[in-house]
């Protein structure tokens, strides 16, 4: 039995809640445009210590599953004191590599800018 107990563990793959695919910087793209903003205020990005910036708001991130959580730590100075410690969860599929489709209540897509 400890044989079997013991190739489970070898076999099983530890969960990588900052996936090297989402490091980087990506800009969000709406429905009805055809390019993402990777060059104005709508970008955001993912550092492999699972830090996130996006504007002036500072959190972490990880990925669980099709859902991208980021938790703010700073909100800046623009932001919402009280949303400090709130998570922020999108539902998503990866469409291809570098490319995001987020659903639910603010659909769009995240496209990983190139000049990364």
């Amino acid at each position: 039995m400890s044989v079997i107990v013991a190739l489970g563990l070898l076999t099983a793959s530890p969960s990588n809640p900052h996936p090297n695919w989402m490091v980087g910087t990506w800009g969000w793209q709406n429905p009805d445009e055809i390019e993402p903003d990777c060059k104005g205020d709508h970008t955001a990005t993912y550092d492999r210590n699972g830090r996130y910036d996006f504007m002036d708001e500072i959190g972490i991130w990880r990925v669980e599953g099709d859902r991208l959580i980021e938790t703010t730590t700073d909100p800046g100075e623009a932001g919402d004191p009280a949303q400090k410690g709130k998570s922020f969860v999108r539902r998503f599929e990866r469409v291809k590599p570098g490319v995001l489709q987020i659903f639910g209540e603010y659909p769009g897509k995240l496209i990983k800018c190139t000049n990364d």
